[in-house]
């Protein structure tokens, strides 16, 4: 490795945002706000707590191994599977278990395999089983097969960021055509699916954190004229969530309308998301400092875990119990728990395990 990949800055405002964009999520699955409310329809299009997370890693993924001189696929690969790729394992073998146990067949053994080599992303049929919201992490895990490809051409010349994104597409778009007329468990079998659930229709976002990180490094001066990233992200941002919410109609969500997908893909990472990241980045302002803060911090770090578990067998095993129910205060209090769930876990499974396989590729 080189002292590029060693000595890159850790940006602890960033980290913080994790955990606002993980809640976003458990907001937008469980709205407390009564139907009749329009803010309502405004919590329920918090899904765009995963377009934060698709540019964030963008971003991150870019500003470490972009200008990397010496890269190693293998390094790399390790430092990525060490980060997600253990307690994702340990939470879908948990989910599955009961249903193997009690109701084992292939059936059941194919979905286990797709879940936990993160491949189920890619079917339709299968993209909301086990946990359900990993659905997002085949199109993480795919983002980070392709990156040190979209790096070797980037690094080349800048274009190629306006470019790789609509080949991307391209090829999305090849696999629907191509597919959708076998039956194959809803491989690559609608637009809808491709465009929302996959890479190939998400790659924008990445690609707007990428360009993120090349605009960071570059540090051009006439970017330090303006002062208000932060808030200006802020006010874009919630514009984006005002207009999903127009646009819904008769869909379940806004982002199902065709301008609604190019307000989630396109208009809400580059004039909220990117310029709110790149505020967090540039400005110290009352924003930076509160998700900069050790507890934020905490919660940004565990906010993974949180993601995972926010719904599932912990989710479960609660309403069994009587813990919870769908009130507002029980909503409160679910988020609450799973946030000590999560935090717990972080301390004592994700972290241990992370900093051991680290430690362990570097010796040898």
């Amino acid at each position: 490795m080189t002292n590029k990949q060693t000595n890159f800055k850790y940006f602890n405002s960033l980290t913080g945002i994790r955990a606002i964009a993980a809640y976003m999520v458990y907001l937008h699955h469980f709205n407390p706000i009564p139907k009749n409310y329009v803010v309502h329809n405004i919590v329920n299009e918090m899904h765009i707590g995963v377009t934060l997370f698709f540019v964030l890693s963008g971003f991150l993924i870019a500003y470490r191994y972009l200008d990397l001189d010496n890269f190693s696929f293998r390094n790399y690969l390790i430092n990525r599977v060490a980060r997600i790729y253990p307690m994702y394992f340990l939470l879908t073998t948990l989910t599955f278990l009961p249903l193997l146990y009690y109701n084992f067949n292939n059936g059941q053994l194919l979905i286990y395999g797709l879940n936990i080599t993160m491949l189920r992303g890619f079917f339709e049929n299968f993209k909301f089983s086990g946990i359900a919201q990993g659905w997002s992490l085949t199109v993480e895990e795919t983002f980070y097969f392709l990156a040190p490809i979209f790096f070797f051409f980037i690094k080349r010349n800048k274009i190629y960021l306006v470019i790789l994104p609509f080949l991307s597409i391209i090829v999305g778009i090849i696999l629907v055509l191509f597919f959708s007329k076998i039956d194959f468990y809803g491989f690559f079998s609608s637009f809808e699916f491709m465009f929302n659930y996959t890479f190939f229709g998400r790659c924008a976002e990445f690609f707007i954190g990428i360009s993120l990180a090349v605009i960071y490094k570059i540090d051009l001066p006439i970017l330090k004229r303006f002062k208000h990233y932060t808030y200006v992200g802020i006010i874009f941002t919630i514009i984006s969530l005002i207009l999903l919410t127009a646009l819904k109609g008769d869909f379940d969500f806004g982002i199902r309308h065709p301008i609604g997908k190019i307000v989630n893909t396109l208009f809400l990472p580059t004039f909220g998301i990117l310029m709110l990241y790149y505020g967090l980045l540039k400005e110290r302002t009352l924003i930076s400092e509160i998700l900069s803060n050790k507890l934020f911090v905490l919660l940004g770090k565990s906010s993974y875990i949180f993601y995972l578990i926010h719904m599932g067998i912990f989710v479960s095993a609660l309403r069994k119990l009587d813990i919870i129910s769908k009130t507002p205060f029980s909503y409160l209090l679910l988020f609450i728990i799973l946030n000590m769930i999560s935090i717990v876990m972080y301390k004592y499974i994700e972290e241990p395990l992370n900093i051991y396989i680290r430690r362990y590729n570097a010796s040898r």
